[in-house]
């Protein structure tokens, strides 16, 4: 029996992306990060697109760092992204456009249009995905109304993931776990929703053949195995390409009355579920129901995570301010509670632009205590994350019925630990943080199931938390949270009348 393992998995995030090969011996797995890299944005027209071909050039770059530093043989390679956007492609697979970023403003008002079709209950009682303006199915929506329709002259509709599984392989597939996302697959039995497709009047063979993750899709094209040197048969395996699922398929021990929260520019907040819940509690809390890897169903919360604070730090960087997360996060902590929060739910905080500016304006809106000091508007957005936190996995027990006893969260987010201490507290319950690397580590797990090198999740997950440090937080001040609750509520209350 093989000895050692080696692999290559790609992370692409909203901001950057990481090329990393992961070796595989002895029941332990080692990661080594040979490419980091910006996944580019270009704005045209004042539309936010992604420059795909810049992106896979970049993954062509790291192919060929992996060969340089690992040699030419690899076990598979493997790529996750965020969720939603897509590439349209002709016959030839040329993309027929830059593709639309999900925080493109093209989408406004789509929603209301296409529940005038068919019902925000009706939809989700098929989909089970939660109305958000970012979703494919309102992206393609808004797609139709252009005067040139590309997709009536689109080949295939492909997913981040599937795109680039496209350029190495040359096969055109949707794993599931990624075409969950879009508001257009049915989440039992894990196909395309062709009846929705059909009512919103899209042409059907635009939408590839749908495969689990863990597919064999074919091996490295040759002119790919020439211009990187690597091997031509190197599998390109269709991991959990949803970012979120290869998260939770590297969490360890995720055992039922847990819940889990992948922590990144999103924070992604559910529990593994053996099948979706589809009533109208999960519709009006706003939960939205995707596919996970060994045909699981995630219930989860799309939130908005740390990007706020991503945001804040880009217009404090524009003003000579260029402080780094760790000092932003220790500058909250000096701050202290500040007994002021937002509705991180709030459109505006969704695009990009002067993020300070808009926290300040939320406050002075809802008649808050306002102060424009930079630890102050942090520890705003932190505890305001924390307060979500606290609300979501109050949703989701009643929804399931179950008490959640810990969370456990994985991703970047989890180096902010001003973070995941307010956390700690909002739930009143342990936190366990760790793998930082958690979309990565599921995304090499799918590849060495295929292959045979693992044999099962629960083997793999195993494996993970004897690979990585699993820090473990208990709460310290869950009475603020507690004695504050009704407060954050009233603010979120002041500002929905406010919409009306």
């Amino acid at each position: 029996m093989k000895g050692e393992w080696k692999f290559i998995g790609f992370d692409l995030g909203a901001e950057s992306g990481r090329c990393i090969v992961a070796a595989l011996k002895d029941q332990k797995i080692k990661l080594n990060q040979v490419h980091r890299f910006a996944t580019h944005t270009v704005k045209l027209a004042n539309e936010l697109h992604w420059d795909v071909l810049a992106i896979f050039d970049e993954i062509i770059k790291g192919l060929s760092k992996a060969k340089d530093e690992f040699g030419a043989d690899f076990d598979g390679i493997g790529i996750d992204t965020w969720g939603v956007d897509y590439v349209l492609i002709d016959s030839n697979g040329r993309p027929l456009s830059y593709p639309y970023h999900y925080r493109d403003n093209r989408t406004d008002g789509i929603m209301e249009e296409a529940f005038k079709i068919l019902s925000k209950e009706s939809i989700y009682a098929k989909a089970g995905n939660q109305a958000a303006q970012y979703n494919t199915l309102f992206q393609l929506l808004a797609e139709k109304k252009k005067k040139t329709n590309l997709l009536n002259i689109s080949d295939k509709f492909m997913l981040m993931p599937d795109y680039f599984n496209f350029l190495l392989s040359g096969k055109k597939r949707a794993e599931f776990t990624i075409a969950s996302t879009t508001n257009l697959t049915n989440p039992i039995t894990r196909d395309w929703l062709w009846e929705l497709i059909d009512t919103f009047g899209m042409p059907k063979t635009i939408f590839p053949e749908i495969v689990e993750p863990g597919t064999k899709l074919g091996t490295l094209l040759p002119w790919l195995a020439k211009e990187t040197g690597l091997n031509t048969n190197i599998p390109i395996i269709a991991v959990a390409g949803h970012d979120t699922a290869s998260a939770v398929a590297s969490i360890p021990a995720m055992e039922s009355r847990r819940a889990f929260l992948s922590s990144g520019t999103w924070s992604l907040m559910g529990v593994e579920l053996d099948k979706p819940i589809l009533n109208k509690i999960a519709l009006n809390y706003g939960f939205t129901n995707e596919g996970g890897f060994n045909k699981t169903n995630q219930l989860l919360k799309n939130i908005i995570g740390l990007w706020p604070i991503q945001e804040c730090r880009k217009s404090w960087i524009a003003e000579g301010n260029e402080y780094s997360y760790a000092q932003l996060a220790d500058m909250s902590k000096t701050a202290g509670f500040v007994n002021a929060w937002v509705d991180l739910s709030d459109s505006r905080f969704l695009k990009p632009g002067n993020m300070p500016e808009k926290i300040c304006d939320y406050l002075f809106e809802t008649n808050q205590i306002l102060k424009k000091e930079i630890g102050f508007i942090v520890a705003v957005i932190l505890e305001s994350l924390a307060f979500t936190y606290r609300k979501t996995l109050k949703e989701i027990e009643e929804l399931t019925g179950e008490k959640i006893e810990r969370l456990h969260i994985v991703g970047g987010g989890i180096q902010n630990e001003a973070l995941t201490q307010y956390t700690a507290d909002a739930i009143g319950r342990i936190v366990n943080a760790g793998p930082i690397e958690g979309a990565v580590a599921g995304n090499i797990g799918a590849q060495a199931i295929s292959i045979g090198a693992v044999p099962d999740i629960k083997c793999w997950r195993n494996i993970v938390a004897g690979s990585f440090a699993i820090k473990e937080y208990s709460p310290i001040n869950t009475k603020y949270y507690v004695d504050n609750e009704d407060n954050y509520e009233k603010i979120l209350k002041i500002n929905m009348e406010k919409k009306k």
